[in-house]
């Protein structure tokens, strides 16, 4: 089976100078939306990605969160960090805190490919890439599961 028969064909996305705060609306209030969101230019080439890990990494700092289970940092202060980094870091644009080391794979390929991707990357989703690198959809480990199913 190929990848284009299986792939989600509305994965979330946003261009490079959106702000984080629209990222931590989405998901909050996930709905039906991806735990990945593709930041894409005008043209809607893929430039990167943008996951929940990313977008909490950039708000709970390690020492906030190392110290806070070492019992050093109270609940107040590491409340009051987060806060304090929330308000500085809301407005950056997605493009600062994106990754651009996901692979991606193409509409044509088998679902297999996929599997293998996700597997060795230990990673829940991959974008699928036009020739030309614009985002046309996703693929899941849960659609992948799925097909068992049937």
């Amino acid at each position: 089976m190929r990848i284009e028969q299986i792939m989600r064909h509305d994965p979330t996305r946003v261009g490079p100078d959106e702000p984080v705060s629209r990222l931590i609306e989405w998901y909050a209030n996930p709905g039906s939306r991806s735990r990945y969101t593709y930041v894409v230019n005008e043209s809607g080439v893929l430039l990167g990605v943008v996951t929940m890990m990313e977008l909490l990494g950039l708000f709970l700092d390690k020492d906030t969160v190392d110290g806070h289970e070492k019992g050093i940092v109270p609940d107040a202060e590491a409340l009051k960090r987060v806060s304090c980094a929330l308000m500085e870091k809301k407005d950056l644009p997605v493009s600062r805190i994106m990754r651009t080391d996901l692979p991606t794979v193409a509409p044509q390929g088998l679902f297999l490919d996929a599997r293998l991707l996700l597997r060795e990357r230990k990673i829940t989703a991959l974008p699928v890439v036009d020739g030309n690198g614009m985002l046309v959809g996703e693929v899941t480990r849960r659609v992948l599961v799925k097909l068992l199913d049937t």
